[in-house]
């Protein structure tokens, strides 16, 4: 891995052909190449309810590289030219990791809401305005909060195979039943799936929506880390489907995902490993656990079980 910076700017970013341009004018360039170092570095992201996030990487160690202007020049021109002949190619991997960081966001801001609910909103009728879909979220979550004030949702969307747009959401602790006035002034219970349809129908109108929920009751194994996984994994697919430079999540109330301690260096791998597991309580469960063949990065992922689980294991 080799980078290229300007030595009066260290912290500016600039494309190889900028570079080409201000070494062609003088401009001091230095190069380095990076190559992984001894070690691992761990850090531990306590996302609240009960997740812990643990993941370790060998550190990058940079040299200078010792190149005439002549060797710089020519790698430079090397450079742009693969970007030209790849250019398909190469924004498809920008795609790609552009994806995966909206995906690590979702996923973290699932677990720091303490998802437990999915909600599926869709349209009879075929809308494949996604500018239009999202006008239409924003207003479906302004009317919700009038029953239900403390609403908090993470929403991704599809487009199906028809062109047609429709909405995954997790939430979490959205109550069985509303209370509402009913005849004669008098409060009654109204099932909490019927008062959120009929308002995402109120919000759809002739294009007639409708809405699935899915709740993680106590006899479900879906938890919240799951929650969390089934709805990043559309983040991909809308990147791939939806517009330039359109967002393809929406947080409503959502909390601010705390950031990560640094658990600092570790000589080896299994240290680094030890050192992640010491972060879980005895009660946590493991939902991911993985470790590169080359032993240079590795995730660990644990949740609080749910009650019901925890019960059933000490009986």
């Amino acid at each position: 891995m080799i980078r290229i910076f300007d030595e009066t700017r260290p912290t500016a970013k600039f494309t190889p052909a900028e570079l080409l341009d201000m070494h062609r004018r003088g401009v001091p360039l230095v190069a380095f190449e990076g190559k992984m170092g001894d070690g691992i570095n761990v850090k531990a992201h306590d996302l609240g309810n009960g997740h812990i996030e643990v993941t370790g990487v060998a550190p990058t160690k940079w040299e200078e590289l010792d190149w005439s202007p002549m060797a710089l020049e020519m790698y430079l021109e090397t450079v742009i030219k693969h970007r030209e002949d790849n250019a398909d190619e190469l924004r498809e991997k920008s795609l790609t990791i552009a994806a995966n960081r909206a995906n690590a966001k979702v996923r973290k801001l699932c677990k720091a809401m303490g998802a437990d609910t999915l909600l599926t909103l869709t349209y009879r009728q075929n809308e494949q305005c996604v500018k239009q879909a999202k006008k239409d979220l924003k207003e479906f979550v302004r009317r919700l909060r009038r029953v239900m004030p403390e609403f908090r949702a993470v929403a991704v969307y599809e487009t199906q195979k028809r062109g047609a747009i429709h909405w995954h959401i997790a939430t979490a602790n959205v109550p069985t039943f509303f209370t509402q006035s009913g005849p004669h002034g008098l409060p009654c219970k109204v099932k909490s799936f019927n008062v959120i349809r009929s308002i995402w129908r109120s919000v759809t109108g002739a294009r007639e929506g409708n809405i699935d929920i899915a709740r993680r009751k106590a006899s479900s194994r879906r938890s919240p880390a799951q929650i969390a996984s089934y709805i990043a994994k559309y983040i991909v697919k809308a990147f791939r489907d939806g517009e330039a430079f359109s967002n393809r999540y929406s947080a409503f109330g959502a909390p601010d995902v705390p950031k990560p301690v640094n658990m600092g260096h570790f000589a080896t791998p299994l240290a680094a490993w030890e050192a992640a597991y010491s972060c879980l309580l005895d009660v946590h469960a493991v939902v991911l656990e993985r470790l590169s063949k080359w032993k240079d990065w590795f995730v660990l992922y644990g949740e609080l079980p749910s009650k019901r689980a925890v019960a059933a294991s000490k009986g």
